[in-house]
């Protein structure tokens, strides 16, 4: 019986959703507590875009070999 593996890119894809989700949070709540939002927290939704994407590009070509 052969053993299930996971598609290639969800690893990254998952990792890069989570970094956007983090991003927007951690900004989302300096803006609730009034404080203006940092450099920081938008290289983290950018880094988490770039990873996603690296992930979504990883599948694509996995499924055209």
């Amino acid at each position: 019986m052969p053993t299930a593996s996971p598609k290639k890119g969800v690893i990254p894809r998952l990792l890069g959703v989570g970094l956007v989700f983090v991003g927007m949070l951690d900004s989302m709540l300096n803006w609730r507590a009034g404080l203006g939002t940092d450099g920081f927290f938008m290289f983290l939704i950018a880094a988490g875009l770039i990873v996603y994407a690296f992930g979504a590009i990883r599948r694509e070509r996995a499924e055209t070999n």
